[in-house]
């Protein structure tokens, strides 16, 4: 899946001076089904670009013009294309044109909703836009984290930035009800396929969402309520910073990346509030940190994390927690541009930023995972008196459009996780609102005790840990947790052409985008060969190309045994035939940027039905038992203090008179907890779990059950 950013869709009306219809777009804006012999260079009056319809599928070239040209202060070139005629019309202009069908007989249909104004352009718009890249965000951008690259290195021109204005297709292109849409993306295959350096912005609205008070722009509908100002230009800010990534650490996470990439906007001045923190404190229950998923709820935790490390390690280098649009090389600054650099992934990338920041300045930031823990009381309390747990730059409520994880839970959830009185045994087992006790990894479950009892303690069991298990013995093969990698395990025995060979495997690949490759060498070149299932002697690896991940054919991707995101994945026996002129065999896991699901497991080989041995270097596939170590936290959220004249073991008190019991462990029985101090309507606790999972694999869900206990002492 391509890396891109998602906003919110609101439907938006243009004044009527900018509505354009009834003009037809010059010939040169067709789109081709072919490459161009030539698809142009950054700064060519006229460029074809591939376009990939992440909804559909399918890609296409598009004809692009050039509608700005400026340069950084240090040189770097700067080019805006939108598509041939975009600048005068909207109607009958392919890759613009809400109606526009790159293909018609594929059964995808544009959603007849949209309304051509809200796709006009102006080229006030693009210099105005074109004058904050050049002038800001650049600087910005490569200051705080990396340097920007020649997309071709035999070109050192190429080190120019291309920036895309079109409207994008996804799922909101075709389906009405879809209520957010791709403000912009980065796609790393531009660099490839093209040599130059591409981001992405989304053609809706732009009468609203571009100018720090659109309203009263010259291209504003002059409504300030349908403003969203500034929203493009931290979309810019946002997608850079992931080009920049591709060059520092193309296999780094989603959620680390996607963090940085809000960060990035952060910096640059332009707000951050609104959907994906609304989003964060509404869904924060469904929402992993560290397992990304795609949602505006895991930007919003992602962001809210990295912003949280930003304030704790001092943000701006002069005491203050505001960005003030220059590089400081210390506090927040620094911790972040060596969270970007480090090449370590997750949170272990995290924590070894952490150290090196600490060795530097001699700070003593705390770990990651404490961090982590913090963060997660911070997104409850967001206390502007505490200096622990609290976001000095967003006041979750207003900031997130009214919505905090109090009311998310009350009114959305309708009741979740809120109780009132004890909780026996009996009443406790069958409340209707008590949540399901599964954690994510890295996520937060929130629960509400009001009055349970004068004197109470905490029982809890978490699941020690969880499992793919292997399909026998003690371990099995698995091609990794990565982005932008080919993984590759090797069968050591060998083979000929006609010889069959047989495995078993689990699979959860993410379907259409990342794909399984089974490959034989034959004259020197590994070729792909088709794949099937033992049981039903069916084909299981596809041709199909979607979104031109599956280029060589015979991928296989979704879930083993059955429908992807249905049913679970099962252990399956699949087989092979090597043909004629084969050599040697091996296994190649395939993924692109952005989103993973837990991947590709293999057992139990065998060469014509004899064992096999199979091998990998490091950095590849992982021979492992499939266990992860699930480390459990609770953590007592209360606003006084409920072990009065005691300073109990995990009881962290800040400056504004918080109170955290926290616990950590897979059995954990607490000590007593005195709720007095809050007798009344008044929340006596809150109680917040958490599981960090370690080991080879650190992105299962896993159960765990508490209980809230009468104590008479």
């Amino acid at each position: 899946m391509r890396t891109s950013i998602r906003r919110t869709f609101v439907a938006a009306t243009a004044t009527s001076a900018l509505v354009m219809t009834g003009l037809a777009a010059p010939a040169l804006a067709s789109h081709s089904v072919d490459p161009p012999g030539d698809a142009g260079s950054p700064g060519d009056d006229v460029i074809t670009v591939p376009i990939n319809d992440s909804a559909a599928g399918g890609t296409y070239y598009q004809p692009f013009q050039r509608a700005y040209a400026g340069a950084t202060a240090e040189g770097t070139p700067v080019y805006v294309y939108v598509p041939v005629g975009a600048l005068d019309a909207v109607k009958g202009v392919h890759s613009l044109d809400p109606a526009f069908d790159h293909n018609e007989g594929d059964g995808f249909v544009p959603c007849a909703d949209q309304n051509p104004a809200d796709y006009v352009l102006t080229q006030a718009q693009i210099d105005y836009l074109g004058d904050e890249l050049s002038t800001q965000i650049v600087h910005v951008n490569e200051q705080h984290f990396g340097p920007m690259a020649a997309a071709d290195p035999a070109d050192p021109d190429s080190d120019s930035l291309v920036t895309l204005v079109y409207n994008v297709q996804d799922e909101n292109y075709y389906d009405c009800a879809v209520d957010t849409y791709t403000a912009g993306y980065f796609a790393p295959d531009f660099i490839d396929s093209l040599g130059m350096n591409v981001i992405v912005l989304d053609a809706f609205d732009w009468a609203n969402r571009v100018g720090e008070n659109p309203s009263a722009e010259p291209w504003g509908d002059g409504d300030p309520a349908n403003d969203r100002p500034q929203l493009y230009e931290g979309v810019i800010a946002h997608e850079l910073e992931h080009l920049l990534m591709n060059y520092s650490d193309p296999g780094e996470l989603s959620w680390v990346d996607e963090g940085l990439a809000d960060v990035a906007a952060f910096l640059n001045g332009y707000d951050m509030t609104g959907s994906h923190l609304t989003y964060q404190q509404v869904f924060h229950r469904e929402t992993s940190l560290t397992r990304w998923g795609g949602g505006l709820e895991n930007y919003g935790a992602s962001f809210s994390y990295f912003a949280y490390l930003w304030e704790q390690a001092g943000g701006n280098g002069g005491g203050d927690l505001t960005p003030d649009l220059e590089y400081d090389d210390a506090a927040g600054d620094l911790l972040i541009k060596l969270v970007f650099a480090e090449q370590a992934d997750s949170i272990e990338g995290v924590q070894n930023a952490i150290d090196a920041f600490n060795a530097r300045t001699g700070a003593d930031l705390r770990s990651a995972e404490d961090l982590f823990r913090d963060w997660a009381v911070t997104m409850y309390l967001d206390d502007e008196d505490s200096s622990v747990w609290d976001l000095e730059n967003f006041d979750l409520g207003p900031t997130s459009g009214g919505w905090t994880i109090d009311v998310a839970n009350s009114v959305f959830w309708d009741d979740r996780g809120s109780y009132q009185g004890a909780q026996p045994a009996p009443k406790w087992d069958n409340a209707a609102n008590r949540p399901d006790s599964t954690a994510l990894p890295f996520g937060v479950s929130y629960e509400k005790f009001r009055n349970p009892g004068p004197r109470v303690a905490l029982q809890f069991d978490g699941e020690d840990s969880a499992q793919v298990a292997p399909h026998s013995g003690e371990t099995h093969w698995w091609g990794g947790y990565a982005s932008q990698s080919d993984t590759i395990l090797a069968l050591d025995t060998p083979v000929a052409g006609g010889d069959t060979v047989d495995f078993w495997t689990w699979h959860f690949i993410e379907e259409g985008w990342d794909y399984g490759f089974v490959e034989a060498e034959v004259d020197g070149e590994w070729v792909t060969v088709p794949v099937t299932d033992v049981a039903s002697g069916a084909v299981v690896s596809t041709d199909e190309n979607p979104h031109s991940n599956n280029t060589e054919g015979n991928g296989i991707t979704g879930t083993s045994g059955g429908t992807y995101f249905v049913d679970e994945p099962q252990y399956v026996q699949y087989q092979v035939t090597l043909p004629d002129g084969a050599t040697d065999l091996r296994w190649r896991y395939s993924t692109d940027a952005a989103y993973l699901d837990t991947g590709w497991f293999i057992d139990d080989i065998t060469v014509n039905g004899a064992d096999a041995a199979v091998s990998s270097e490091d950095g590849n596939w992982i021979e492992t038992t499939g266990e992860q170590d699930n480390n459990w936290t609770v953590q007592v959220i209360a606003t006084c203090d409920l072990t009065p004249g005691t300073a109990s073991a995990g009881e962290i008190v800040d400056d504004a008179g918080n109170h955290v019991y926290r616990f950590t462990g897979d059995d954990i029985s607490t000590y007593t907890l005195s709720t007095k101090c809050a007798n009344g309507p008044n929340t006596d606790f809150v109680v917040s779990v958490s599981n960090l999972p370690s080991g080879d694999l650190t992105v299962l869900d896993a159960g765990y059950d508490y209980s809230v206990v009468k104590t008479k002492k």
